[in-house]
Parts: C-alpha cells; sequence; structure tokens
C-alpha cells in the first residue's frame, strides 16, 4: 500500500500515518459452535471456557502436545469431522470419499489473486504423477481428497473458466479406475457459512496461496488454524502473522514475496513470460482435450500467457 498505492501521501505525512489492522474472526462461531467436539475437548483439557474470549490462554494446550492420551483424543475428534463432512458430500454430490484420507481444502470467494486456478493446475500434475507409478509405488501413496468451495461474481468470467475446469478434472480423476481412489477432487457448491462450519473443521491441511502483496488480511486462514489445521500458504495476508504465532515449523509457506512481483510482472510483460516445464506439460494436457473440451478454456490458459501472467502463477507453481 505504502510502495504502489499512496506513495505520495507516505512521503508526505510520513510512513507512521499508515499502519495495517488486520481483521479477525469469532471463536465462538468458528471453534465453540462448528467444531464443538474439539471445543469440549480443549474445555476439558485447559479446566474452563475462558480462551473463547481470550485466545491467549490456548498457549496451555502445549503442555500436552507431547500426551499420548490428549494426541488420541485430538486425531479421534478430526476423524469425527473428516466423517462428518465425507456423509454431507455423498448426500449433497453422491461421491464417496475416505475419511482417512488426506484433506486438502481451498475454501473462498474466486478469483484470480487467489490463485484457485494454480491450485487446480497443480492437482492435475499429481493425477499425472500418479498414473504413471508402478501398482507398488501407487498403493504406498497417501491418498489426497483435495476440496474446492466458494462463489464467483456472476460477471466474473474467468473465475467461473476455474470453477468449470475444477469440476472438469473431477469428472476424470474420481472416475479413473488406475489410481485406485488415490486422489478424488470436490466442488462443493453453494458455499456459505453453514457449508463452512462442516467443511473446516474436518481439514487436514487448507491453502491460502495468494499472489503476495494482493491479500489485505484474509480471515479463512484464522478458521482453518482455530480448527487445528495446517496452513499451505504464500508469505501474504494474515499468514504472515499467523505464521509469528504458530512457528515456522508448524506452517507451510512458498513463492514469491511481496517486494519482488512487479519486477518479475515488469519481465514478463516485456520479455514473455517463462513457463515451468511441469505446468507447461499440464497445459498441454488441457488443450488435447484430457478434460473435456480444451478450447473452453483457452481464455482462462491465455492469462498465463497473453496476460502475462499477472499472479505469476507460473513463476510459483514449481514451489
Amino acid at each position: 500500500m505504502a510502495l504502489l498505492l499512496f506513495p505520495d501521501f507516505v512521503q508526505f505525512f510520513g510512513e507512521s500515518k499508515f499502519t495495517n489492522v488486520t481483521n479477525g474472526v469469532t471463536p465462538r462461531r468458528w471453534l465453540q459452535q462448528a467444531n464443538p467436539q474439539l471445543n469440549s475437548l480443549i474445555a476439558e483439557t485447559l479446566g474452563s471456557k475462558n480462551y473463547l474470549l481470550d485466545l491467549d490462554q490456548l498457549q496451555g494446550l502445549k503442555n500436552y502436545a507431547n500426551n499420548a492420551d490428549f494426541q488420541a483424543k485430538w486425531m479421534s475428534v478430526k476423524h469425527q469431522n473428516k466423517a462428518r463432512l465425507a456423509y454431507y458430500i455423498k448426500q449433497a454430490l453422491k461421491i464417496d470419499i475416505n475419511p482417512d484420507a488426506l484433506f486438502d481444502v481451498q475454501c473462498k470467494r474466486l478469483h484470480e489473486y487467489k490463485r484457485q486456478f494454480m491450485n487446480i493446475l497443480g492437482v492435475i500434475h499429481r493425477y499425472w504423477e500418479l498414473k504413471s507409478l508402478k501398482k507398488a509405488d501407487l498403493d504406498n501413496a497417501v491418498p489426497h481428497v483435495v476440496i474446492f468451495s466458494g462463489k464467483s461474481a456472476p460477471g466474473y468470467y474467468i473465475a467461473k473458466l476455474v470453477i468449470k475446469l475444477i469440476n472438469s478434472v473431477a469428472d476424470i480423476v474420481n472416475n479413473d479406475p488406475d489410481i485406485n481412489g488415490s486422489l478424488k477432487v470436490i466442488f462443493i457448491p453453494n458455499y456459505n457459512v453453514s457449508v463452512a462450519e462442516i467443511l473446516i473443521p474436518a481439514s487436514d491441511i487448507s491453502q491460502h496461496i495468494s499472489t503476495a502483496g494482493t491479500e489485505a488480511s484474509g480471515t479463512s486462514n484464522m478458521k482453518f488454524v482455530l480448527s487445528g489445521g495446517l496452513i499451505i500458504g504464500t508469505v501474504d495476508g494474515a499468514n504472515i502473522e499467523i505464521g509469528k504465532e504458530v512457528g515456522d515449523e508448524n506452517i507451510w509457506l512458498f513463492g514469491t514475496l511481496a517486494h519482488e512481483v512487479e519486477d518479475i510482472r515488469h519481465e514478463q510483460r516485456y520479455h514473455g513470460v517463462k513457463l515451468d516445464p511441469k505446468l507447461e506439460a499440464v497445459i498441454q494436457s488441457i488443450q488435447r482435450n484430457d478434460f473435456g473440451d480444451g478450447a473452453i478454456f483457452g481464455p482462462l490458459l491465455a492469462t498465463l500467457t497473453y496476460g502475462h501472467d499477472y499472479y505469476l502463477v507460473s513463476k510459483d507453481f514449481e514451489s
């Protein structure tokens, strides 16, 4: 903000005039109501529910981090939440998923800067990697369920193409006997608070991968970590503050940093986009109709080339 939007004001008033105030979420809804079993376990462990008014009291759980009984109860709560989500998906979408699989979730408003597009491109890459494995290696692969949910603005054509691509990939991946259920792709429609209260407590990991410098704060990452989920994210928005609170060993951050973005955009605008070879293979698989009519996705893929990859998908794809 200080460098790009209001540099003249910063020069006139000084940097101290401009501060960042992160918004937040209420633990009464996103822990007590959305995840009552985890809430009960924490209350039982800490001896009260005062942490709902003062989240700093959750620090007391560190004393039980290596307690085998607490760990078992924690994992039992997580598994029950995953089973609840699996039941919801079965009822709503008629798709069976394995609660013992790793649940990898990205649920938020559909937007190019939030990079659901990069996520589904990564899923396609994983799919082809699984297809290339020998049976013994495939049997040892950790099964993944990649879950998307969110809405786009009514006229946001590119965002709607991302939703179409996710569903087209799901149609192929979920019905491919060669990968033996080691990967499932789910798009939950009509995302709202009620869906989020089922989805968020069930996550093993969640993705918050906006292009660095584009997310003012973000709150879904707060909801996920409040339910004990792990974050894969870029160095952006509230990911930075969450990382400071939980420690580098408990959050997985990657990708371009905010101060690098404009130089990379300039390079790509005037010297072309150098596509990551793995990403190029994924794009080719879409274009050769492996996931339905590839021509449908022409405008979406063009954002990476003719559009100069403004949100740096190719730059961050490998990492």
